[in-house]
């Protein structure tokens, strides 16, 4: 009984030990106590479960203004940027997740939190791709929003005790309890002096691990790799985008229309934007024979949102022809970073802050000299400028190709 007595008291201490690491570490940044310097400071494991951890610390944070986006947002726009100033800033951007998982999140974020004022929504191209199979079906997509696998973390404040809370409760429990977590530690730990990407108690993602693979590798094969993957992406299907004269045109204008519905409720101001792609990216989309599909995209979205708001909408587009977007790619100095792009699909924090400067402003603002409002009155004209920019910088194109 004693040895019994003995295995079991050690086998206590050394997961409470283990707990008590794993919650002081915090690698995946889920609990966020006491940081340290060059300890638990970084948070380079953070990344793997972001979709984890933003569905809990946004509630921590209760924020009054909240980003949503995909991970081009979440490592371009800063939360703390100074425009900011007296305002709790989250960014709830994702990578990899899909329109219906933002949505979701955000209305969850909204239904919980009565501090949020303001969205500055991000909307992605890919995200409102379908194949030509799911334009068969959209109508009965829209209408049959499955459970998701992380419908679970959803309304996760609530204190009734039910699958749904029991599941969240082992999910946090994982995060102390797993050997996953243990070895998570460490490896932050050892981390810590690492060229590491990042993510901040507000949500944002420093991106610092490109930094660490342009010293090793340089743009090139950044550049290269990013290329082909957005190609093959887009050539792997028979992508269209669906339009109609009603909505909601597609299931992912269904998703956006919840958001709006639910913002309109409750009175908060949402602000959508089109990320910005490098030039290299839009002629991909070209390639790819997906141009006009890009152009109709942006007018869908125009007329989309007309119908919803009337005239009384905002939507810009940092996408078109720009100084930014048409940066060129220091190839003599391969290990050399770019201003404002770290690889084709995504950008900067500096363009971000650029960014936020332009949706935080009044529309009348001159002094705006990135992107541009989109109206249903401008969008032909700016759609045609927009393709006039592509021809322009094609040779520009060419000799990338050439030389990547």
């Amino acid at each position: 009984m004693k040895y019994i007595s003995t295995y079991f008291t050690s086998f206590a201490i050394v997961l409470f030990f283990i707990a008590t690491f794993n919650w002081f570490i915090d690698p995946f940044g889920m609990f966020w106590s006491p940081q340290i310097d060059r300890i638990n400071q970084i948070k380079p494991e953070a990344g793997k479960r972001s979709r984890i951890s933003k569905a809990y610390q946004v509630h921590k944070i209760k924020p009054q203004i909240l980003i949503v986006g995909n991970s081009r947002v979440e490592m371009g726009l800063n939360p703390t940027n100074r425009l900011f100033t007296g305002k709790a800033v989250y960014n709830q951007g994702m990578p990899g997740a899909g329109i219906a998982m933002q949505v979701d999140y955000a209305i969850d974020a909204i239904n919980n939190n009565d501090t949020i004022e303001q969205l500055l929504v991000g909307v992605d191209f890919l995200d409102f791709l379908l194949s030509e199979q799911q334009v068969t079906n959209f109508k009965a997509e829209i209408h049959h929003h499955t459970q998701p696998s992380y419908a679970f973390r959803l309304n996760s404040v609530g204190n009734d005790f039910n699958p749904a809370s029991f599941a969240r409760l082992k999910e946090k429990m994982t995060m102390v309890f797993s050997l996953d977590a243990f070895s998570a530690s460490i490896r932050t730990i050892f981390q810590q002096r690492s060229m590491a990407s990042s993510i901040n108690a507000h949500g944002f993602n420093n991106a610092l691990s490109y930094v660490a693979i342009m010293d090793s590798e340089g743009i090139k094969p950044l550049f290269r790799q990013k290329l082909q993957e957005i190609s093959t992406r887009l050539t792997s299907k028979s992508w269209v985008i669906k339009a109609q004269e009603t909505t909601p045109y597609s299931p992912a204008f269904a998703h956006l229309g919840r958001l709006i519905n639910i913002t309109k409720k409750n009175k908060i101001n949402v602000i959508f934007f089109i990320n910005p792609y490098h030039f290299s990216y839009l002629h991909t989309l070209a390639d790819s024979g997906q141009w006009q599909n890009f152009q109709l995209w942006k007018q869908t979205l125009v007329q989309y949102l007309n119908q919803v708001y009337g005239n009384d909408f905002n939507l810009w587009d940092f996408s078109g022809a720009s100084n930014f977007v048409n940066e060129a790619v220091p190839l003599t100095k391969p290990k050399q970073q770019m201003q404002w792009f770290w690889e084709p699909a995504h950008y900067r924090q500096e363009l971000g802050d650029i960014m936020l400067a332009t949706l935080l402003a009044k529309k009348n603002n001159d002094n705006i000299h990135f992107g541009k409002i989109l109206t249903i009155e401008n969008i032909a004209g700016l759609l045609k400028t927009n393709q006039a920019c592509l021809q322009e910088h094609l040779v520009q194109w060419k000799n990338l190709q050439k030389n990547l």
